[in-house]
């Protein structure tokens, strides 16, 4: 299955210009750095640390390899470096793909609010791969070893040496669960699996998410979305273009293992994903400095929209807590030290949401619009000043899960119910307000390729036209349901 794309020629403005956080010396091991992470603090008991920022990334040097652990006070704009992951159990460092991590919750004897720090230790000559954890509890300037989750054979991913690769950690149902891509499985060239843990120590045995055969799935990243249902993002090698997909599951510990799932976006590898504040789903990819956007929890349309920053092998998305997106990267696979840096920016995806035309199922040419600050539809030649029939469909105001509908030439102001009728008005920030103001996507009563809309605090009525004004109705004929029927151009 493949989603629609819509690409958007809006440019988002930053609370700050791109930046660079770290630039190797050109004497370094090529590609000097990569794969960068970061990650915010939410759940602190010091009520003052939460906002802090932590990042890190692969650090090449002649030497012993570490993590390098940077530390942000003001949302990411400017880092210091406050310390570094050491391997305190191998003797090889830590070399490749790091994964920071906040615990939201108390896991094992580690308290709610712990840094983790997960990472593939591996030696000078690649023999041998082993994903780590360590832990902080003094705001990363200390790290101690907490336990591996797996460990086997070469880096080297031509599909004949068995190694494990980038780890994603994520706390649901009271577990620690660490995803990562596994090539031990003699069935599978590579597949994605995960472990669980309830004290960070003790991992389970290995669960298949993706596994695919002759195929390559791997990269995962998981994000809980604001339905409750989780997504997770991976790219398939072996597929033209290395495209990403993606799968949406109710359990982040179930998943379709046969399934690729679903592709959109493009063919570009490494992809990530995160959730907004507001609901939004926000993913990347390698091969573009673009981001995707989805306001519907994963379903419908995918919109693609430009960033001041490039594409970079495993680029990282964190939703900060002033609702604007922080994005770094760590540049090409395969760079050089003499041109390689991690680069850093932030932007604001909140108005990122293009404007929509919505069209009657039973009357074809015949629009949503505002009038005398009354819904209704008219036919598009009738239909003077085009923004009236313009309008952005963004989170529900009474519940993020649904969706709400803004004037795009009258910011601020919804189409909401009064006495049945739809009409605009400016949003109050009252509660009856917003719940009369936010409807419920479901699928078309007369075409399911359309869509319908059940009112948030009357769900026994959807928006429909009668007399070509809109309104809310229960939807009991035939006509009735054509007239409760649109489509999104």
């Amino acid at each position: 299955m493949i989603f629609s794309l819509v690409i958007v020629t809006i440019f988002p403005v930053g609370a700050y210009d791109p930046s660079v956080l770290y630039k190797p010396n050109p004497n370094d091991p090529d590609p000097g750095c990569l794969y960068a992470r970061a990650v915010q603090l939410k759940h602190q008991s010091n009520p003052a640390n939460n906002g802090k920022m932590y990042a890190t990334f692969e650090q090449y040097k002649k030497d012993f390899p570490v993590f390098p652990i940077y530390e942000s006070t003001d949302n990411g704009e400017t880092w210091t470096l406050m310390g570094n992951v050491v391997d305190q159990v191998n003797g090889w460092g830590m070399r490749y793909q790091p994964f920071l991590y906040e615990l939201p919750q108390a896991i094992g004897s580690l308290p709610k609010g712990t840094l983790l720090c997960a990472g593939n230790s591996i030696p000078n000559d690649l023999s041998q791969t082993k994903i780590d954890i360590y832990y902080s509890t003094d705001l990363g300037r200390t790290w101690t070893f907490l336990s591996s989750v797996a460990s086997d054979g070469v880096a080297n991913p031509d599909g004949n040496h068995d190694p494990v690769w980038e780890p994603f950690l994520l706390v649901a149902n009271n577990k620690l669960i660490c995803y990562f891509a596994d090539e031990r499985d003699p069935r599978h060239n590579q597949k994605i699996v995960h472990k669980t843990s309830t004290d960070g120590v003790i991992w389970s045995d290995t669960v298949d998410d993706v596994a695919l055969g002759s195929l390559r799935p791997g990269m995962p990243v998981v994000a809980r979305m604001a339905d409750g249902n989780y997504i997770m993002t991976y790219e398939i090698v072996g597929l033209d273009g290395i495209p990403f997909f993606y799968q949406i599951s109710s359990n982040p510990e179930v998943w379709n293992a046969s399934s690729q799932g679903t592709r959109f976006g493009g063919n570009w590898g490494s992809p990530y994903v995160a959730v907004m504040p507001d609901g939004k789903v926000v993913a990347g990819a390698y091969g573009t400095g673009d981001l995707f956007i989805n306001i519907n929890n994963g379903h419908g349309t995918w919109y693609r929209i430009p960033t001041k920053l490039p594409g970079s092998y495993s680029r990282a998305l964190v939703p900060l807590n002033n609702g604007r997106l922080f994005i770094i990267g760590g540049g090409p696979h395969g760079g050089s030290s003499r041109t390689q840096q991690v680069t850093y920016g932030d932007m604001d995806v909140g108005s990122m949401v293009p404007p929509n035309r919505i069209e009657s199922y039973n009357y074809p040419g015949y629009f949503w619009r505002h009038y005398d600050y009354k819904g209704r539809i008219d036919p598009e030649n009738e239909i003077s000043i085009v923004e009236d029939a313009y309008f952005r469909i963004v989170p529900g105001l009474a519940d993020p899960t649904m969706v709400s509908f803004e004037s795009v030439n009258y910011p601020g102001f919804y189409l909401r119910h009064y006495e049945y009728e739809l009409r605009l008005d400016q949003n109050d920030d009252t509660a009856i307000f917003k719940a009369d103001a936010t409807f419920k996507p479901v699928a078309g009563f007369a075409d399911s390729k359309g869509v319908s809309y059940q009112s948030y605090n009357y769900p026994n009525r959807y928006i429909r036209h009668y007399y070509y004004k809109l309104r809310i109705d229960p939807i009991n004929s035939e006509l009735d349901k054509g007239d409760a029927t649109f489509y999104i151009k």
